[in-house]
């Protein structure tokens, strides 16, 4: 069968430590400054206490470690979509995620791939997010 360069379930993956540095840059592209991400004081107040690393910068792990298979494979691709896309736990600043992503089916006729992406934390629990490619 012709997978076009995939391994089917072979993994790749990508490890960072979210620093505050890390958050307030990307805040500062987005422009998304919601007191959750950015205010310490008005994080105590709410359920986790303290200050969380926006789910699309956690998420952004997922489309590197999908480009990873992408490179290894020797196709020029382009990503059309995440599907299912859920943010199941908070990451916090300080934490270190590994998102880990793997092939689960091509469609050679389609020039199609599928695959899934998980996170893990320092602790090796789920993390946000989870995704399908």
């Amino acid at each position: 069968m012709d997978t076009l360069g995939f391994t089917i379930g072979k993994k790749f993956t990508f490890t960072k430590t979210f620093a505050e540095s890390d958050v307030y840059l990307f805040a500062g592209l987005i422009g998304d400054f919601f007191p959750a991400h950015v205010n310490e004081e008005y994080c105590k107040t709410m359920p986790y206490g303290t200050r969380l690393v926006h789910g699309c910068l956690t998420f952004s792990l997922c489309s590197t470690v999908s480009g990873m298979a992408g490179v290894a494979s020797g196709q020029d691709i382009l990503a059309m979509g995440y599907d299912q896309l859920r943010f199941r736990k908070p990451v916090f600043f300080g934490d270190t995620i590994t998102a880990t992503y793997w092939i689960t089916e091509v469609d050679p006729v389609k020039r199609k791939t599928t695959g899934q992406c998980v996170m893990t934390n320092q602790r090796g629990r789920p993390s946000s997010p989870a995704c399908t490619t």
